[in-house]
């Protein structure tokens, strides 16, 4: 998985709503809550609009309006288009976590890694070639016309490298996604990552005996 499995979305999209808020001399938002209600927002989008791989709807797209469905929220005056696809932009300007590019060309030393996510093709190829990140494939539901947790997904990827489930193992710090994984016979390596949200109590967490392996930072994967 990349956002917040990899990549910290939080930082880089709270600052520039913070940005924003205080550009328009917005008092009373808090940036930090504002990006966790925009997140969410986007994880309803991802459940409720239908996605083929003809008609698809760039994520991107569901970020921006999903920006102005949290400004209607919290009783924000409606920006304009340029003003939502800027602050909207930073979904795009994701940061790796501080264990993730040393992990990832150990494990790279001896398996085949590849990115899964839900976010658009051109997205995740920017975000890879910005961020340096070493990753034999890149996948995203882009090409499937659907979105994790949906087995298509999943099984396309693995199709797509020649791999069945039990040889491959499905790593990410969202319980959904390795839930969907091990449904379908992959092994499952759950990613701890205390500040995906920006508060350590709001973060996900998953039993270390629920999934095949426990981590907290991606060089620990055997």
């Amino acid at each position: 998985d990349v956002q917040g499995t990899l990549l910290d979305f939080f930082k880089p999209v709270s600052t520039a709503v913070g940005h924003y808020v205080t550009a328009h001399e917005i008092a009373d938002v808090d940036a930090a809550e504002f990006t966790r209600s925009w997140r969410e927002n986007y994880f309803q989008r991802v459940r409720s609009i239908p996605q083929s791989i003809d008609q698809w709807r760039p994520v991107q797209a569901e970020y921006q309006a999903g920006f102005l469905d949290v400004c209607a929220h919290y009783r924000l005056p409606a920006p304009d288009h340029a003003a939502a696809a800027a602050v909207a932009a930073s979904w795009q300007l994701l940061e790796p976590w501080p264990d993730v590019r040393a992990g990832m060309a150990r494990i790279r030393e001896e398996a085949m890694t590849a990115a899964l996510s839900n976010t658009d093709m051109s997205t995740a190829i920017a975000l890879f070639m910005r961020t340096d990140i070493g990753m034999d494939a890149i996948f995203t539901a882009e090409l499937f016309g659907a979105f994790k947790p949906d087995p298509r997904v999943y099984l396309g990827a693995l199709d797509y490298l020649g791999v069945r489930p039990q040889e491959a193992a499905m790593v990410a710090s969202h319980p959904y996604d390795l839930e969907a994984a091990d449904s379908l016979g992959l092994g499952t390596i759950f990613v701890s990552r205390p500040l995906e949200y920006g508060d350590p109590a709001l973060a996900h967490e998953m039993a270390a005996g629920s999934v095949t392996q426990y981590v907290r930072a991606i060089g620990e994967i055997d």
